[in-house]
């Protein structure tokens, strides 16, 4: 089976699935795509100097992602794209040409299928303009937005998919569920589920390329804990601030807030903090986490995350909030510490429980180091069962099969 993998960013998560879709017998060709206006992926940063639009050279791409993450990926054929996005009024047949212009380097590579991991608000549509859309599974990292802003063309992609009953992969079950409840909201026809399936991302194996340290265990007089990520008000961080003011008087606190994004909140009455308050890079992100004791998620709202996967990589606990999209990856005293009806009083007893309870903590890490090498988070079992996937969806479309 020979297949293409198209990712608008998300590398943390697409980047290991081709690795581990390759290890498992499948010709598979990743291209990124990138818009030109913001070329970092997180994972690699085309913008301290930009490439114009089209292909990026081969020696430019190899340069920026390093020798680790070029190793990582040596079984993989990858190519970066980057796509304009512009305004709507302006340059739209520009636009259109280099969507064609991509597509027709698909279309040249004779894929099986072509898996579409993302979306964006104007290429993704274009592309599909000239890609046979029987030939397409869609990734949806997020189906409508937690913070109850969902906009018109997010609406109007999944409606798109729904009219052509595009197979769909969700990476939680309330993004499934969540998906399902807006089809049954615009179209009254009656659906089977064969064609939507829940498979996990497992472990964010790209921050071991960035890692350069073998671990932290340097004698500290502080304890670390750390919120990192993109700074929206859905994530807590005030309901922490107000948890550390409870403890910070029993224990060596150091509170360290990391990410980009207006703050909402404010440090008034925290006696040891730093904020960081721009992109982290992920050199910096790997050493924060080496250097943390626990992290702590107080999110309000949530499909899913990228943190404890992130997190998860150097086995360290997490305390945070149960809700749906947080409950489905933090296992309750085995991997972190879920926090039921959440405040700042229920939040600090949760954090003051891994402080005192060491054993507790070094089970926690055990026992993260044992579910992401073996499951339904380990990378060789979300490869294997995509591939199960892919193939009921060649079978559902009567292709031929190449095995």
């Amino acid at each position: 089976m020979k297949v293409a993998v198209i990712s608008f960013y998300l590398m943390e998560s697409t980047i290991p699935l081709v690795k581990h879709l390759s290890l498992s017998g499948i010709e598979v060709d990743l291209y990124s795509l990138l818009p030109y206006n913001n070329q970092n992926t997180f994972v690699y940063d085309f913008s301290s100097s930009p490439q114009p639009i089209g292909f990026v050279d081969a020696k430019v791409m190899r340069k920026t992602f390093g020798k680790r993450l070029c190793d990582y990926l040596s079984d993989v054929d990858t190519k970066v794209f980057i796509f304009p996005d512009r305004k709507l009024q302006m340059l739209f047949f520009k636009d259109l040409y280099y969507a064609y212009k991509f597509a027709r380097k698909i279309k040249k590579g004779d894929y099986d299928l072509i898996h579409i991991i993302h979306t964006s608000p104007r290429f993704w549509f274009l592309i599909n303009l000239f890609i046979k859309k029987e030939k397409i599974v869609q990734t949806l990292h997020e189906v409508i937005s937690h913070e109850g802003r969902t906009n018109i063309s997010s609406r109007w992609i999944l409606r798109l998919l729904i009219k052509n009953r595009i197979p769909i992969i969700f990476h939680s079950d309330v993004s499934k569920q969540r998906f399902i409840e807006f089809r049954n909201s615009v179209s009254s026809k009656q659906e089977n589920e064969d064609h939507l399936v829940m498979i996990r991302f497992g472990l964010f194996e790209t921050y071991y390329c960035f890692s350069n340290e073998t671990g932290c265990n340097e004698k500290k007089e502080k304890i670390n804990i750390l919120q990192f990520g993109r700074i929206v008000p859905s994530k807590g961080i005030d309901i922490l601030l107000e948890a550390v003011k409870i403890l910070q008087d029993k224990y060596p606190i150091h509170l360290i807030v990391a990410g980009s994004g207006e703050p909402y909140f404010t440090f008034k009455g925290v006696n040891n903090y730093q904020f960081i308050n721009r992109f982290i890079p992920n050199e910096e992100i790997v050493s924060l986490i080496r250097k943390s004791d626990m992290i702590v998620m107080p999110y309000t709202s949530a499909s899913q995350s990228g943190i404890p996967m992130t997190v998860y990589a150097f086995n360290k606990p997490i305390v945070a909030s149960d809700i749906a999209g947080l409950r489905e990856v933090i296992d309750h005293l085995k991997t972190g510490i879920l926090v039921d009806n959440l405040d700042a009083n229920k939040l600090a007893l949760a954090i003051e429980t891994l402080l005192i309870n060491r054993d507790l903590k070094a089970n926690m890490s055990e026992n993260i180091k044992q579910k992401y090498s073996d499951g339904e988070f380990s990378w060789p079992f979300i490869a294997n069962k995509t591939i199960d996937f892919y193939k009921k969806q060649l079978k559902n479309k009567n292709f031929a099969e190449n095995l």
